[in-house]
């Protein structure tokens, strides 16, 4: 039984199309995390009416380097008129005025 083994070819993963992405061990977007799944709790699952809290969970995400930084549009939000670059400028001039 265990030649069988020995015969078979070597398995190689190969990495997922877009990536892989690392899980939030320090819990940094688990806020955004948690409103989103409550917000597809309340509209029984219906994505669409949670689209807000999608996307505020993705900018956390892209914001503390979990994931790759993108356009919003390659990420289905191109009806939407904030971009990642605007929040993150948004976010230095609002400290800078402090």
């Amino acid at each position: 039984m265990t030649s069988n083994t020995f015969n078979q070819s070597k398995f190689i993963p190969t990495a997922p199309e877009k990536g892989s992405f690392p899980l939030d061990h320090e819990g940094l977007c688990k806020k955004y995390y948690l409103l989103y799944m409550r917000c597809l709790h309340q509209s029984d699952d219906q994505s669409s009416q949670c689209r807000k809290e999608a996307q505020e969970y993705l900018n956390c995400r892209m914001q503390n380097e979990l994931m790759e930084k993108a356009e919003w549009s390659r990420l289905g939000f191109e009806d939407t008129k904030t971009d990642k670059t605007t929040s993150s400028s948004s976010s230095s001039s609002t400290s800078t005025r402090n």
